[in-house]
């Protein structure tokens, strides 16, 4: 499991320094765009989406895999949900079956989210999607000696145009 985070750390790394994802859309708009002023303005809101509706779509495509609990991880400081991030754990006893992972898939990429690339590894896979202005890792992992109860099934997202260092009021 150790590896495995290392190596999703490091790819979430090389994205956000890319800045993959970032203001690209959301893959295509099923309806049509209204012409005019406020077309700009609608392409400006779908480029963006919030962590509520992130969180909702992990939900839902946990579900359609037939999952019927997820886990929220991340939280600030003060408890509340950090706001650029969502780090969401599936409770397995073991590595979910690869007919349920494809429909967690195929639910996301119907929810607009773009598959950039899917890697097997360790006895697990990792997937990693992006959607408007957030980059979405799925991973699953094997036990192993280091963390033989650790999970098996995470949604890690974070938000790309969040700014690294926390907004303080200055006096």
């Amino acid at each position: 499991m150790r590896a495995g985070a290392l190596t999703v750390g490091a790819v979430m790394a090389a994205v956000l320094l890319a800045g993959c994802g970032g203001g690209t859309g959301d893959g295509g708009s099923k309806s049509p765009r209204p012409k005019g002023g406020s077309a700009s303005a609608t392409s400006a809101k779908e480029t963006r989406l919030s962590r509520g509706t992130v969180r909702r779509n992990v939900r839902a495509a946990a579900a359609a895999g037939g999952f019927d609990r997820v886990v929220d991880r991340v939280v600030d400081r003060a408890g509340t949900p950090a706001r650029c991030r969502v780090i969401a754990a599936v409770p397995t006893d073991d590595v979910p079956k690869a007919a349920a992972l494809a429909k967690v898939v195929a639910d996301l990429k119907g929810r607009g989210w773009e598959q950039v690339f899917r890697k097997p590894e360790d006895g697990g896979v990792t997937w990693l999607f992006t959607k408007a202005n957030w980059g979405l890792y799925v991973f699953t992992t094997a036990p192993s000696k280091e963390d033989p109860d650790g999970p098996r099934f995470t949604f890690s997202g974070q938000r790309l145009d969040c700014p690294n260092a926390p907004a303080t009021a200055s006096p």
